[in-house]
């Protein structure tokens, strides 16, 4: 102990605490601390000082206080403002602004949710490409990472928006099916089939969870048999046939034993359950089968002002299934209608009350509940509808907009597509970096084994990438989610663009901010922890 050279004596002389490195050191990180203190606390006094001289109990939980730091009840009254595009029910009249917090944040993570998963693939594929031997292949995959890195993302939003989308795609009275489908791609988004869950959904649902476990089984049962015999006998056919023969008989059950769906008609149509329906239009259009409608229409013997007039009205609620349900029954049938739709029940009722349909279409139970209500109960009559665990709902131009199946708006295609293309390009570059690190000497014994190039990538070298692929992986998830707050230049309402809204409309704005930031914060800590975890697990195991 005593070789040990002490730093603060120089020969027999004691160094001057001025002089020592250590005391300094010490020193300065006092007074940075210091500094840091009073700096926070100056800044928060001063936006206390400045909130509360913005009007006495503004900010205030309580009754004539005047502290800002409990001041959130104002995100409790109606938000009354309308949000284009929400995941869950949202009504400016009736929401708060919590509501609205949390339509921004549900549409946020779908942003990110969809934008990582393309992501993934795109950056995946391109990052291999990049390393293929044929040349086209390998250059366009370079002139896209190049361009895609060195382009500001804003201007590529506005380019896709703005240029792409709203100039390029035709409107809405010009719109042509794609490729005869009923698939329609216009400046009002793209509208698509989809299908929509009926009452009996949920029946349905029970059969096919019973079909996914019983699969399992037989896997199991005929694994065993496997073992025991030597014989092959084809266990995943087996499993999928099992699963599929119970998924059908769940379909039909489900479909016989519910009449959960129902219109009200009036018994003057002599309508008495859903196969008189289509006989009423026939009687009206004097035809033997609807099916001859068009037949009709061609020759002359009817003309397009009687289908018109001989069509069924009916009164439904907006995007219903229930509306769903009908519609599809009568297209099937060929039967003409029209519908008027209403955002509520109790406007679509009285409507049907004041005779402007013939037909109230809503589930058996709000019916029966409802039919006292309504006018001239004893001319009106409950009539079940067929029904199957689920509709094919699909696009219908009705007047300036499509009505029934799903909508991809412009607004989100425009962000989620910009996310993806510029941050697929980082992530090709970790990919490509990530499969070179792999040593050669893999490869080759790979191809020594005899595996193709695709079990070569699969089996031998992405496996080993991920270790170096995940940690900058992680970075771009997180960069992803965060520029997503960029969806406000293309008026698409995610968390930013809502949160900001909000402070408009409150004259609130350090109390949203503060949200915002924990919102976002807690998205990112959850992408780091899950890739933080998944690292740890493929990582390698020393001994």
């Amino acid at each position: 102990m005593s070789d040990i050279p002490n730093p603060s004596l120089r020969g027999n002389e004691r160094i001057p605490p001025w002089r020592d490195g250590r005391i300094i050191g010490v020193l300065l990180q006092i007074v940075f601390v210091v500094l840091f203190v009073l700096s926070l606390s100056w800044i928060f006094t001063n936006i206390g000082n400045n909130l509360d001289a913005l009007g006495e109990g503004q900010f205030s939980c309580k009754e004539g206080g005047s502290s800002y730091r409990c001041a959130f009840d104002f995100l409790s009254i109606d938000a009354q403002f309308p949000i284009g595009e929400s995941v869950i029910s949202y009504d400016p009249n009736t929401d708060s602004f919590w509501r609205a917090i949390g339509v921004g944040v549900l549409n946020t993570a779908k942003v990110s949710f969809y934008g990582i998963i393309l992501t993934t693939i795109l950056g995946t594929i391109t990052g291999i490409a990049r390393l293929s031997n044929n040349w086209l292949v390998s250059n366009i995959a370079k002139w896209y990472i190049d361009l895609m890195r060195n382009t500001p993302l804003l201007l590529q939003l506005f380019f896709l928006y703005f240029v792409i989308f709203l100039v390029s795609l035709p409107s809405v009275n010009d719109v042509r099916p794609l490729l005869g489908l009923p698939i329609f791609i216009s400046q009002r988004g793209v509208n698509y089939p989809s299908l929509v869950p009926m009452a009996s959904f949920a029946t349905w649902f029970a059969f096919i969870v019973l079909g996914i476990v019983q699969a399992q089984l037989l896997w199991v049962i005929l694994g065993r048999q496997e073992e025991k015999t030597g014989q092959t006998f084809s266990r995943g056919r087996w499993a999928f046939l099992s699963f599929l023969v119970v998924a059908i008989i769940g379909w039909f059950v489900a479909g016989n034993n519910s009449n959960a769906e129902a219109a009200l008609v009036a018994r003057s149509l002599r309508v008495r359950e859903f196969s008189d329906i289509p006989a009423l239009v026939e009687r009206r259009l004097g035809l033997d089968d609807l099916g001859d409608i068009d037949t009709a229409l061609e020759i002359g013997t009817l003309t397009q002002a009687e289908v018109d007039e001989a069509a069924l009205s009916i009164c439904a609620i907006n995007e219903s299934p229930s509306e769903i349900n009908l519609t599809s029954l009568l297209r099937a049938a060929n039967v003409p209608f029209s519908v008027n739709r209403s955002d509520r029940p109790d406007q679509a009722i009285g409507t049907y009350a004041e005779g402007g349909c013939e037909i109230f279409v809503e589930n058996q139970a709000t019916l029966a509940a409802e039919r006292d209500l309504l006018e001239n109960s004893a001319d009106q009559l409950i009539v079940p509808l067929p029904e199957t665990p689920v509709r094919l709902s699909a696009p219908k131009l009705e007047g300036f907009n499509f009505v029934g199946g799903a909508k991809l708006t412009l607004e989100f295609s425009a962000i989620l597509l910009g996310l993806v293309l510029y941050t697929g390009a980082f992530v090709a570059e970790i990919v490509r970096a990530g499969i070179l690190s792999v040593s050669k000497g893999q490869t080759e014994a790979a191809r020594a084994l005899g595996l193709t190039e695709t079990q070569r990538l699969r089996l031998v070298v992405l496996p080993q990438a991920l270790r170096v692929i995940i940690p900058p992986l992680t970075s771009q998830y997180l960069n992803l989610t965060k520029n997503s707050s960029l969806a406000a230049a293309v008026l698409f309402p995610d968390l930013y663009r809502t949160i900001n809204t909000i402070i408009n409309q409150s004259g609130r704005a350090i109390q949203p901010i503060i949200i915002m930031a924990l919102i976002y914060l807690s998205i990112s800590l959850l992408i780091s922890l899950f890739l933080n975890w998944y690292n740890r697990r493929i990582a390698l195991v020393e001994r």
